[in-house]
């Protein structure tokens, strides 16, 4: 039987799309083991896109990074919702270090629906978005002609990115994520175990 905080019944189903990075470790258990956490907190996973490798943005000397996104159903609120992203994140490990420095697992709200929120230490849509190819690319492979709040369409984001950030900045499709361990990943990553 699945545990549900006592939350996740006190609103309106809502879709959401988040973004899943690691670049220590086993990176994708340590993503697989975030969407367990979340599911066992009433975020449902609807789909996911393609594994991407890519190098890492804001401070390059370290490991790269394997990405993916994920659409979920959840009944948490934005803030609830958060709360649960960072206790996966806490789940698989994750250390306080540098900003942007390497870790474990992050998992970032790219979208709550079509709702835009400014909170203190929450922004819906991420705010980062539009400069973020590790995100832009699967997000637009998973939901294709997606509506960002406020941006206009994921792949003209997609498109904007493509052109203005530097070559090193692109991102390589490592083939399909399965989020059930025990199970064969295509592509680059099945040497890892995972």
């Amino acid at each position: 039987m699945r545990e549900r905080s006592p939350e996740a019944d006190s609103g309106e189903e809502a879709v959401v799309y988040l973004a899943f990075g690691s670049n220590l470790g086993n990176r994708v258990a340590a993503i697989r083991t975030g969407v367990e956490v979340l599911r066992r907190t009433g975020v449902e996973p609807e789909a996911f896109s393609s594994l991407y490798h890519s190098g890492a943005k804001y401070v390059p000397d370290q490991p790269p990074f394997v990405n993916v996104v994920g659409r979920f159903r959840t009944r948490l609120d934005p803030r609830q919702l958060l709360d649960a992203c960072q206790a996966a994140e806490r789940a698989a490990g994750r250390k306080e270090r540098e900003r942007y420095g390497p870790r474990e697992l992050d998992v970032d709200i790219l979208l709550y629906e079509e709702r835009e929120v400014v909170e203190e230490g929450l922004r819906i849509p991420h705010p980062a978005l539009p400069e973020r190819l590790f995100v832009l690319v699967p997000l637009a492979e998973l939901a294709p002609g997606l509506q960002v709040p406020g941006r206009g369409p994921v792949e003209r984001l997609r498109d904007r990115a493509t052109a203005s950030l530097p070559v090193e900045e692109r991102v390589t499709d490592l083939g399909a994520f399965v989020a059930e361990r025990g199970r064969m990943l295509d592509g680059a990553l099945e040497e890892e175990g995972r």
